[in-house]
């Protein structure tokens, strides 16, 4: 019986870093984040809550909004809702003074609350699932 030959790509050079390994080791998942930096996430929920029960207009849209923003998405570039502006402001106010975390931590923890609020909300004009689910956590 003839032995069976190993793959080449095996053998490759290790020293190499392909873009695809590179994009998997920058991206910091929703698990992680929830395991490993409870706080970031805890310190960006709470400026969007605060926010929230001090101006009972703002809706889970409002928030999307002001998180694509806050992630450098270019198109909702032109943004002129006030409330949305506000939200940026004080979570960049929030980055500032947090000079302990990476700006790879800080955008993924924006990344997996944006997610949360996709995950809980439709994202409608007045609706508030996600603000309502995330509510009780944030004192």
């Amino acid at each position: 019986m003839a032995s069976r030959k190993l793959p080449k790509r095996l053998f490759k050079n290790r020293d190499v870093v392909h873009t695809y390994q590179h994009d998997r080791e920058t991206k910091v998942g929703m698990k992680q984040m929830t395991r490993d930096h409870l706080d970031v996430l805890q310190n960006i929920e709470f400026v969007l809550v605060t926010h929230a029960r001090h101006d009972p207009t703002i809706d889970d849209d409002i928030i999307d909004r002001a998180l694509q923003i806050a992630m450098g998405r270019t198109d909702v570039v032109g943004e002129t809702d006030p409330r949305v502006m506000t939200l940026c402001e004080s979570l960049e106010e929030i980055r500032e003074s947090r000079e302990d975390v990476s700006d790879t931590i800080w955008r993924a923890g924006l990344r997996t609350v944006d997610e949360s609020v996709r995950r809980h909300s439709r994202r409608g004009s007045g609706e508030k699932s996600y603000l309502q689910f995330v509510g009780p956590y944030i004192k």
